[in-house]
């Protein structure tokens, strides 16, 4: 039997969204993705994470994979990919796999890519694998 689907996305593929000119203070954990594009003060913790142009986060967030788009000041873990696009704003620490930051966004703290649990996967399969051969000097 196929896994149903928990979640209607609708045709934005967004969970819960946090919509401009809201105001948002506390937290909150989405089994799915959350955009917003409004003020958010608090934690965060959701499967994709997506932060607006409109949007200004002031927030500990804990998200797979995260797309910045406005103004975050916080820090991050989001295991599997970042992406800082050139109108982001972000001030604070980054734990990530894999990050992608845009030439003329704005970017201030620092990014460790070894403790999220994508690169410790990614290194376990590695160091699990033989070393491909070297080829001889008579080939």
């Amino acid at each position: 039997m196929a896994k149903e689907q928990k979640y209607d996305r609708g045709s934005s593929g967004v969970h819960s969204i946090v919509g401009e000119g809201s105001v948002f203070e506390g937290n909150i954990a989405v089994e799915g993705s959350l955009r917003v594009d409004g003020v958010f003060k608090g934690s965060i913790k959701c499967d994709a994470f997506y932060v607006g142009r409109t949007a200004e986060i002031t927030a500990e967030i804990d998200a797979s994979r995260s797309v910045i788009g406005g103004k975050v000041y916080g820090n991050l873990k989001s295991p599997m990919e970042v992406i800082i696009e050139e109108t982001a704003e972000f001030i604070g620490d980054i734990e990530t796999g894999q990050i992608t930051i845009a030439e003329k966004s704005i970017f201030n703290g620092s990014i460790d890519m070894g403790k999220g649990e994508a690169y410790k996967n990614r290194l376990s399969a590695v160091k699990g694998k033989p070393a491909a051969p070297k080829p001889s000097a008579a080939e």
